[in-house]
């Protein structure tokens, strides 16, 4: 009885010290580093990623997810395609996390702890298709990177002063971001 009590507080301490340093994570990422916090896409964004790949960008081969949080759509990606998938993040906590869920999940998504915008600078070679899932000022850097991305997906947000090649409104549900609703979407952008 003794060993269940102990094992239960220890249990308990672990789960708070988890949620506090979340939370932390949350403050710094939010209102230090203005990103939006972290926001697991959902299956059926995820879903309609996967169709854009498979019906215009079959045979990519090197695909990335900017902010990827803990890798839900990256590792979603990596199973259903025959890509190199990169989950670019720069939370060491979710970096933890989702190294986790990597290794538990689906060992061909590559969860790397990076800045991603040097992450690009750095690449040296081109990526198929970026899915990014950032907030408006995020997203007016993706432009940047046009000789080295062929495609960029944002999910929900629109980068400002491009035109989209395709627009799919997923009909339901919303991202709060600076208390405004932002409705799901995925924004395709062919560069080249």
């Amino acid at each position: 009885m003794r060993f269940i009590l102990y094992a239960l507080a220890v249990f308990l301490i672990l789960l708070y010290v988890f949620f506090a340093i979340k939370f932390v994570e949350y403050i710094y990422c939010a209102y230090i580093r203005s990103q939006p916090p972290l926001v697991s896409s959902n299956r059926c964004l995820r879903h309609l990623v996967l169709q854009q790949i498979w019906t215009y960008y079959p045979h990519a081969k090197n695909i990335c997810e900017i902010g990827s949080g803990l890798g839900g759509m990256a590792r979603y990606i990596a199973k259903n395609t025959n890509a190199n998938v990169y989950a670019l993040e720069n939370m060491p906590f979710t970096i933890f996390g989702a190294r986790f869920f990597d290794f538990i999940t689906c060992t061909r998504s590559k969860t790397i702890w990076c800045d991603a915008f040097e992450w690009l600078d750095k690449m040296n070679k081109k990526i198929d298709v970026a899915i990014a899932y950032l907030g408006p000022s995020f997203t007016t850097k993706l432009p940047k990177y046009k000789n080295k991305i062929r495609v960029i997906i944002s999910l929900d947000f629109e980068i400002e002063n491009m035109r989209p090649t395709r627009t799919i409104d997923l009909g339901h549900g919303c991202t709060l971001y600076n208390h405004k609703k932002y409705p799901h979407r995925v924004f395709v952008y062919e560069l080249q």
